[in-house]
């Protein structure tokens, strides 16, 4: 599971729980805290020495290709994943970089169909990105796109793993996760529901109730 923020306080928190692998990030996500890109990317690989994930930008193969490598240039590639968006030009891009680059890890995102899933597989990318909720909205089953997704790489012995992002709530990240979505990257308000429980709190503030009268029959017992 992973965090998708850029948030550094809520990166450092969704950290504290155990459960998180890494921090996935967008354009979207980075603009929301109102700093330089390559400061914030920065300062997040030092958090934890984590696994980042950098979505990378332009309209053309030549923009991404050159933006892929302003970020490689930069920044040290072992902790570095790339975010590249499965359009015909992103694929473009990801031959390139297999060509010329191999050993750099890339997830492919903007993923609403099994269609560009799979063909991101076929590409050679190491994670695609689903965009769960953003299907449902549209119509679109994305738990089906999933699971049709799974069933290739498995079947052709693809070595990627599918990542559900954009989601709404904890019960979309569970269907995600049940039809075959080896991981998942959330928000920190995301990770809390899906981790946590309301009638879990209520029981455990009972039974601590109970554990302080427990202890008062035992002082009373001793006296």
């Amino acid at each position: 599971m992973y965090i998708d923020s850029a948030n550094e306080k809520e990166i450092v928190e969704a950290f504290e729980y155990g459960i998180i692998k890494g921090v996935t990030t967008n354009p979207t996500i980075l603009l929301k805290e109102k700093k330089e890109r390559l400061k914030q990317i920065e300062s997040i690989l030092r958090i934890n020495n984590t696994t980042l994930f950098v979505q990378i930008l332009g309209d053309t193969s030549k923009e991404m290709m050159n933006d892929a490598l302003f970020i490689l240039n930069n920044f040290s590639k072992d902790n570095l994943i790339l975010k590249i968006p499965i359009t015909l030009e992103g694929l473009k891009v990801i031959k390139q970089l297999r060509n010329e680059k191999k050993e750099v890890k890339i997830l492919g995102t903007v993923i609403y169909s099994a269609n560009q899933g799979i063909a991101a597989g076929i590409a050679g990318v190491d994670f695609v990105a689903p965009y769960v909720n953003r299907m449902l909205v549209n119509s679109i089953d994305a738990y089906l796109e999933i699971s049709k997704m799974k069933e290739y790489f498995s079947n052709h012995e693809i070595n990627c793993q599918i990542m559900g992002a954009s989601f709404k709530n904890a019960n979309q990240v569970s269907e995600a996760l049940i039809s075959g979505a080896d991981t998942v990257t959330v928000p920190l308000d995301i990770l809390k529901q899906f981790a946590s429980n309301d009638l879990a709190i209520h029981a455990v503030e009972v039974f601590n109730q109970h554990g302080k009268e427990l202890n008062n029959i035992n002082k009373m017992g001793n006296e």
